[in-house]
C-alpha cells in the first residue's frame, strides 16, 4: 500500500501564527505589481509592426528570421506578430540584438496562438534562439497592441477561467516522439536579455520551458525574466533552466522569476541550474513535483518538488510556496566552478510543506567565504513514506539533509517547524550549533496550514502521483496498491481520479471516482496567514 502526503491543505490560521513577513521587496522589474494588474500601455503604441505569414494548420519555422524577412527593419521593428491559429512547431531564430529602451515585442494577433497541437514527428514544437532584449508576451494591452482581448489569461486576477485562455499556448498533447523529448518552449542559441510572460505551456512531452544556451560556448543567458506564466501537467520539469551535465556551463546572472504557477510535473516542477549574481526567485507557487516518483524513467532523485543549483553572487528566494513533493521538496546545490566568486544565497519567508523523504538537500561544495541563510520560513508535514518507490529507504528523521562538502556558514533562524524530526543533525531543538550550522530562534510549533482558494487535489496523507502499476526506480520494489483516498493522475489528459478502495488497477474502474478538472487558482486565500506568499 503506498502512502503519500496531502498537495493543498485548506485549513485557515490567523493572528501571529505564522512568522512570515509581507513583501518588502515589491518589484524589481520595474512593469507593475506583482500579478500584474496595471494599467494597459506597458509597451507604448508600436510605431512599426510586421506580421509572419500565416500557416494555418502547418508550423511556422525560420531558423533566420532577419534573413528570411531583409525587407523588415530589425532594429526598429516594434510588433513581431504570430497570426492567430493552430500550428504544429514554431521556429523564431537569430533573433535581433535590441536595446532595454526600445526591446522587439512578439505577441499573438488577432486571437489565439496554439502551438504543438498536431505537430506530427519533430523534435521541436516552439522553439526560439539568438537576440537581447525581445519579450514573449500573451499580455492582451490595446494600448500597446499586444495580444487579444479574449484570450487574457490570469490578467487582473483571472486565475479561475484563466485555462486555456492566454493568447500564447503551448500544448504538446504529452507527443513523445522518439528519440526526442520535446519542449513546451526551448530558448537557446545565445539568446540573453529576454523576458517570457502570459503564456500557458501544458503536456509537454519533456520540460514546459526549458532556457539552455551550449554550455560548449561563452554565451551566459544574463538578466532573463519568466513571470506571469501557467505551467502545468509535463511530463518532466516544469521550468529546465541551464545545463545538468559536466562543466563548463553558462551562468543566468540577474535571473527574475516570479508570478508563476508551475504545478503537476513529472519531474520537479522548478529546475534552475547555474543562477549567478543579482538572481531573485519569488512569489511563484510550485505544487505537486515528481509525479512519476515510483516509475520514472530516469532513475531515482528525478522526483523532488524543486532543484536549485547556484553557482556565484547574492541570490534570494522569498515569498515562494512549495508544496508537495516525493523524495525530497527541494534539492540545493552550491556548486562553483573555476573563476566563480563566493555564494551568498538567502531563503526567507518561504512555505515549504509535504514531502515523503528531506525537506530539503543541502549538496555540493562551499568554501568559509560565502552564506547560506534560512530565515522566517515555515516548514511542516514531512512524514517518510517513500519505501513503495525503494523498499531499502530510511527515514532521515531531520528536515535538511546536507554533506560533508558543505562548509560554508548555514544559518536557520526565526523558523518553524512541526514534528520530531530535527531541522538538521546534531541539534535537537531550535537553537544550537553543529559545525557549520547554527539555529537560532527556530520554533517548534505548528504554524498553521495554508489556505489556497482552489484545493484540494487530495486529501490529507497522500501525494499526488502519476498512476504506475510497478515502481521500477529501485530493485526489488513490489507492485503498487494503491489505498481508498489516494489521488493519481492518469490517462492522455492527465484526469485525477480519486481511489474508493484499495486497488491495483488502473483508472478508471470500480475502484476509482474521476474528480473535476482544478481551475489551478492557486493563490492564498484573501485574509488568512500567509496571503503575501506565492502568485498574485
Amino acid at each position: 500500500m503506498h502512502r503519500a502526503l496531502p498537495v493543498v491543505l485548506l485549513v485557515a490560521c490567523g493572528g501571529d501564527s505564522a512568522p512570515l513577513s509581507p513583501d518588502a521587496g515589491g518589484d524589481p522589474a520595474g512593469d507593475g505589481a506583482v500579478g500584474s494588474c496595471e494599467a494597459p500601455g506597458r509597451f507604448g503604441a508600436p510605431a512599426s509592426t510586421f506580421t509572419l505569414p500565416a500557416t494555418a494548420g502547418r508550423g511556422i519555422a525560420y531558423a533566420d528570421v532577419q534573413a528570411a524577412f531583409p525587407e523588415v527593419d530589425w532594429s526598429t521593428l516594434d510588433r513581431l506578430y504570430i497570426p492567430a491559429g493552430s500550428y504544429t512547431n514554431l521556429m523564431l531564430g537569430n533573433l535581433p540584438v535590441r536595446t532595454a529602451e526600445r526591446p522587439l515585442v512578439i505577441t499573438n494577433k488577432g486571437g489565439q496562438v496554439v502551438i504543438g497541437r498536431n505537430h506530427g514527428q519533430g523534435n521541436y514544437i516552439w522553439s526560439m534562439g539568438g537576440g537581447a532584449n525581445w519579450i514573449l508576451t500573451g499580455r492582451a494591452d490595446d494600448v500597446s497592441q499586444t495580444g487579444d482581448a479574449a484570450f487574457p489569461g490570469h490578467a487582473c486576477g483571472g486565475y479561475p477561467d484563466a485555462t486555456g485562455r492566454y493568447g500564447l499556448l503551448s500544448d504538446d498533447e504529452f507527443a513523445l516522439s522518439a528519440p526526442y523529448l520535446h519542449m513546451g518552449i526551448a530558448v537557446g542559441g545565445g539568446a540573453t536579455d529576454f523576458e517570457i510572460e502570459f503564456v500557458e505551456v501544458t503536456r509537454s512531452g519533456f520540460a514546459g520551458i526549458r532556457l539552455y544556451n551550449d554550455h560548449t560556448l561563452d554565451q551566459p543567458m544574463a538578466n532573463v525574466r519568466v513571470h506571469d506564466t501557467y505551467v502545468h501537467d509535463t511530463d518532466g520539469e516544469g521550468f529546465y533552466f541551464g545545463w545538468t551535465g559536466a562543466p563548463p556551463s553558462n551562468k543566468f546572472p540577474g535571473l527574475q522569476i516570479y508570478n508563476n504557477r508551475i504545478l503537476r510535473t513529472g519531474n520537479e516542477a522548478l529546475q534552475i541550474q547555474d543562477v549567478g549574481d543579482g538572481s531573485r526567485i519569488h512569489h511563484n507557487t510550485f505544487i505537486s513535483g515528481g509525479l512519476h516518483w515510483l516509475d520514472n524513467g530516469l532513475g531515482r532523485y528525478q522526483d523532488s518538488n524543486s532543484q536549485i543549483l547556484v553557482r556565484e553572487g547574492t541570490i534570494e528566494f522569498d515569498h515562494n510556496i512549495f508544496i508537495d513533493g516525493a523524495g525530497t521538496l527541494v534539492s540545493f546545490f552550491s556548486s562553483p566552478q573555476p573563476g566563480d566568486g563566493d555564494r551568498h544565497v538567502t531563503f526567507h519567508d518561504n512555505y515549504f510543506s509535504d514531502a515523503i523523504d528531506l525537506g530539503m538537500y543541502l549538496n555540493g561544495t562551499s568554501a568559509a567565504g560565502s552564506s547560506f541563510t534560512w530565515s522566517r520560513n515555515v516548514f511542516r508535514n514531512f512524514d517518510f513514506a517513500y519505501t513503495p518507490a525503494d523498499p531499502q529507504a530510511t527515514d532521515p528523521d531531520v528536515i535538511a539533509g546536507r554533506n560533508g562538502a558543505f562548509q560554508a556558514p548555514v544559518t536557520f533562524e526565526g523558523n518553524r517547524w512541526i514534528g520530531t524530526s530535527r531541522i538538521v543533525a546534531g541539534i535537537a531543538g531550535g537553537d544550537g550549533t553543529a559545525g557549520n550550522v547554527t539555529l537560532t530562534g527556530n520554533r517548534n510549533e505548528d504554524a498553521g496550514a495554508i489556505e489556497l482558494r482552489d484545493g484540494p487535489w487530495s486529501s490529507a496523507g497522500h501525494h499526488l502521483t502519476s498512476w504506475a502499476p510497478n515502481a521500477t526506480v529501485a530493485p526489488g520494489s513490489p507492485p503498487v496498491t494503491y489505498r481508498a483516498g489516494d489521488v493519481v493522475v492518469h490517462g492522455a489528459a492527465w484526469t485525477l481520479y480519486r481511489a474508493t478502495d484499495a486497488t491495483a488497477n488502473p483508472p478508471p474502474g470500480p475502484a476509482w471516482t474521476p474528480l473535476a478538472a482544478p481551475t489551478d487558482d492557486v493563490r492564498v486565500a484573501p485574509g488568512t496567514a500567509y496571503a503575501g506568499l506565492g502568485v498574485q
